[in-house]
């Protein structure tokens, strides 16, 4: 009984991995393949190996918060623990489905609530005082860091025309920026939403967080292949932003999510980066043009529906399963 149920809980696990990396490749690697700067498994070849050594890292200081601080351990046993992750994965299956980057993160969060709802021992300092803060105050900082540096460069005056001719001129360079900005967005992944899938793993007792994230990072990143449309509705119909402009996304984006996994809390990386993209569009376009993004108000809707679709669900389980 006990190895169906640790059979099944890998296979959650698995499942939620690669769901994961379809949704995280977007904002790491988007770009870059909705430019055809690289090709995609070469891209997923890069993300792997990056993923694995922010998760190497850093990774072990999200996944401590995510075992221990939002229910107390003991709470996921292996049958709670396979109920929680498959709710969480199947919510984010429907975000894949429907070709839009959701966050790994707030799925495993209420997720990880709707258990310490049934089974009465929320943490819930830890959601007031940690993650809704971080939560808010770090897209926030995104969206305004990248709205400072943008302005620097647009719109186009004096002394950065001629950085824009420059740049121009040596298209190579702005191509090698997206890629080497795209891996430092996936070591900062691989340091923080990793550990959305080896948090639960470690709470449950099956593995450690070293072999964890060696085994997890390498399946979260082949969901960059297996789950494409989200990295095409990020490349092509919701960044409406150049190479360099790119660039300073990818860059910010890393820096506040590494930021995230040093104060030991899981941030969303598609919501950074989605704050980011907005804040150069903003500049360069205007808000009134970004609020008309059909795509984007569909982003913001699933945004929503899908992490209650996840403690619905878990919740309903746990309660029936016990």
């Amino acid at each position: 009984m006990v190895t169906l149920q640790l059979v099944l809980l890998f296979g959650a696990s698995i499942f939620f991995a690669l769901n994961m990396g379809g949704s995280t490749m977007a904002p790491a690697f988007g770009v870059a393949l909705g430019a055809r700067i690289l090709g995609r498994r070469f891209a997923v070849g890069l993300f792997c190996v990056f993923l694995i050594a922010g998760s190497l890292v850093l990774g072990k200081l999200t996944a401590t918060t995510l075992s221990r601080d939002i229910v107390p351990p003991g709470t996921l046993d292996l049958r709670t623990t396979t109920i929680m992750v498959g709710a969480a994965a199947a919510a984010l299956f429907l975000a894949n489905f429907l070709r839009i980057p959701q966050s790994t993160v707030w799925v495993t969060v209420f997720a990880l609530s709707a258990v310490g709802v049934v089974r009465g021992n929320l943490i819930e300092s830890t959601l007031v005082r940690r993650f809704i803060p971080v939560w808010v105050l770090l897209p926030l900082t995104s969206f305004l860091l990248t709205t400072a540096v943008t302005r620097i460069f647009y719109p186009l005056r004096g002394w950065n025309t001629r950085l824009h001719e420059h740049l121009q001129k040596h298209t190579w360079k702005m191509r090698a920026l997206v890629v080497a900005s795209s891996c430092y967005v996936a070591f900062a992944a691989g340091g923080n939403n990793v550990a959305n899938v080896v948090g639960p793993l470690a709470a449950a007792g099956v593995m450690d967080t070293t072999n964890a994230f060696l085994l997890m990072a390498p399946i979260y990143a082949m969901g960059g292949i297996i789950f494409r449309s989200p990295t095409a509705t990020v490349g092509r119909e919701i960044v409406p932003i150049g190479l360099f402009s790119a660039t300073i996304c990818n860059l910010v984006t890393g820096s506040v999510i590494i930021i995230a996994s040093l104060l030991k809390v899981s941030q969303s990386l598609v919501q950074v980066n989605m704050a980011a993209v907005l804040a150069v569009s903003v500049v360069k376009d205007g808000s009134h043009v970004v609020l008309r993004n059909s795509t984007l108000r569909r982003v913001l809707g699933l945004w929503l529906v899908t992490p209650l679709i996840a403690f619905g669900l878990t919740w309903l389980l746990v309660t029936v399963l016990g």
